[in-house]
């Protein structure tokens, strides 16, 4: 008697997308993989879960790297398309977050992207260890940016809009405490958007700069 298939997590990822995640179920992920549903457990907690991880994957899919587009264009490019990918994915589903915070969103939902990633920046003189790193930097900006976006979206949706609690806030004080904050509260409570954008195109001019390169211009 053959041993049972061997079935990992991009595995059950992979049968789920070709599926399709609007119907798919994990008795049609198990029986298309030749395995018990039991064994998809050791991965996934539920359906849920296996669509967050899978539509996750789908959208890194679709900003991946072209093996060829080291060839053309500036890195920079590529490190903002993996980072407006990474905040519309986390922002649209924000359980990701706490799947990224329990530890359930690692390496088998990304490392097919990354290989991409950094063979897409090779041509521009990065090591494999470098790329890396400009990933990290990347996704460490572009998360925090989704977390804080879903915030705010969050409080609103809850009744309590960030100047209504910023005023709630302010009256429980002495009128003459925190007078920078004071002064500052219509731009705490009226982020722009785009602000994190902002701070992307600095990091990346900065790591320009330290390469002895000349900053990207972003018409900004």
């Amino acid at each position: 008697m053959g041993r049972p298939p061997r079935v990992q997590a991009p595995d059950i990822i992979a049968a789920a997308i070709e599926i399709g995640l609007d119907k798919v179920t994990l008795k049609q992920v198990a029986d298309k993989l030749g395995v018990g549903i039991a064994t998809l457990y050791r991965h996934v907690r539920n359906r849920d879960e296996l669509v967050r991880l899978a539509a996750f994957r789908v959208a890194l899919s679709s900003r991946l790297p072209r093996r060829d587009a080291g060839a053309t264009g500036h890195w920079a490019a590529i490190a903002i398309g993996y980072a407006e990918t990474l905040f519309e994915s986390f922002a649209r589903e924000p359980q990701l977050v706490y799947e990224l915070m329990k530890g359930r969103l690692g390496p088998d939902v990304e490392i097919d992207f990354l290989e991409q990633f950094l063979a897409a920046l090779e041509p521009h003189g990065f090591t494999p260890p470098q790329g890396v790193q400009l990933h990290h930097a990347v996704a460490m900006l572009a998360i925090g940016a989704a977390v804080g976006a879903t915030s705010v979206s969050a409080a609103r949706a809850a009744g309590m809009p960030q100047d209504v609690a910023m005023r709630r806030a302010l009256a429980e004080r002495d009128r003459h405490a925190l007078p920078r904050v004071r002064s500052a509260s219509g731009v705490y409570v009226n982020p722009d958007p785009s602000h994190w954008l902002h701070a992307l195109r600095d990091l990346l001019r900065g790591i320009a700069l330290s390469r002895g390169e000349p900053p990207p211009d972003f018409g900004d």
